[in-house]
């Protein structure tokens, strides 16, 4: 359903939002914050919002007056009902009139709809991943009645939170059962997927993890040195080494090693090594050009480094 489409239903109705609605509103471009908070406060919600769902729709965007919405939803929520005033005294009842002879069609039967204590995620939750892989094993939502019957072509929609799934909706099988695959997004942390069947809500989470080393970044401080660095004669320099993934996640340093072409201009004077990143300490010895190789997990980068003399006023140790 695209966003528009959802964003029109809810404008139309005064039906309670799915948190499924949040993330669909939040997602998309076609309502403002102050819009979306104007329908929740007008709409309320399904659910009782817990710090897990602030959590998504926080990294979803919402601001302060959507969420500020929310809270008011759930505090009216929680209000204990009003009294209803005293039903009226009904009517003296009339004489029977004389019986007349219908035919009453049947009732059809009630249409089978999902239990929200029956149905919900059995297979495929709780995986572990690297950002932007695909699990290795689908996501099964299984619809059930309140008999526990399985129901056989129940739509269900699924929305990823840090995660794509594919396809977006499914149809049950005959044993009640839809599955879908699910790809990781590019953010480390956790990821979140939503069902929905009728009025029922289910959500399930899953772990992401850094993928493999994709860049090797050379920095002096916290500045990137953009393959060029200009030490002082007199200096000491660490140069701090750090690997990320091909989303800018920061992931485990190994085998940190550094090399300069011609030593009489600056040496390694040490190399740190820990998990989460590394140094590479130079000692410039004599005014000259020269070049760095900086390695670590299969991957190499080169620094231009640059020991001007003595005398030159104004420089520097890191650009």
């Amino acid at each position: 359903m695209s966003f528009i489409l959802v964003a029109w239903l809810v404008m139309q109705g005064a039906a309670p939002l799915r948190k499924s609605d949040l993330v669909r509103l939040l997602s998309g471009s076609v309502m403002s914050q102050p819009e979306i908070a104007q329908l929740v406060r007008r709409n309320c919600l399904t659910f009782a919002p817990t710090e897990r769902d602030r959590s998504d729709l926080r990294r979803l965007g919402a601001e302060a007056p959507v969420l500020a919405a929310i809270d008011g939803c759930a505090r009216r929520t929680t209000r204990p009902a009003l009294v209803s005033a005293p039903a009226a005294k009904p009517p003296a009842p009339r004489p029977p009139s004389p019986p007349v002879r219908t035919t009453t069609p049947a009732p059809a039967p009630a249409p089978a709809r999902a239990s929200g204590d029956r149905s919900g995620f059995v297979a495929g939750g709780g995986q572990n991943g690297p950002a932007g892989v695909r699990l290795p094993r689908a996501l099964v939502f299984e619809a059930r009645d309140s008999t526990g019957a399985p129901l056989a072509g129940q739509a269900v929609v699924f929305t990823g939170i840090n995660a794509r799934i594919e396809p977006a909706s499914a149809p049950t099988d005959a044993d009640g059962r839809a599955r879908v695959g699910v790809t990781l997004g590019d953010r480390t942390g956790s990821a979140t997927v939503l069902a929905v069947v009728g009025v029922v809500e289910k959500q399930v989470a899953f772990n992401v993890s850094a993928g493999a080393a994709a860049q090797l970044v050379v920095a002096c401080v916290a500045s990137d040195l953009g393959g060029r660095v200009v030490l002082r004669p007199d200096s000491v320099v660490a140069l701090r080494v750090t690997v990320r993934d091909a989303f800018g996640n920061p992931t485990r340093l190994t085998g940190l090693r550094a090399a300069v072409a011609d030593a009489r201009i600056v040496r390694v004077q040490r190399i740190v090594e820990d998990s989460a990143s590394g140094s590479v300490v130079l000692k410039p010895n004599q005014a000259g050009t020269t070049s760095l190789a900086v390695i670590a997990n299969g991957l190499r980068q080169y620094v231009t480094v640059t020991v001007p003399p003595r005398a030159a006023p104004g420089l520097v140790d890191c650009p």
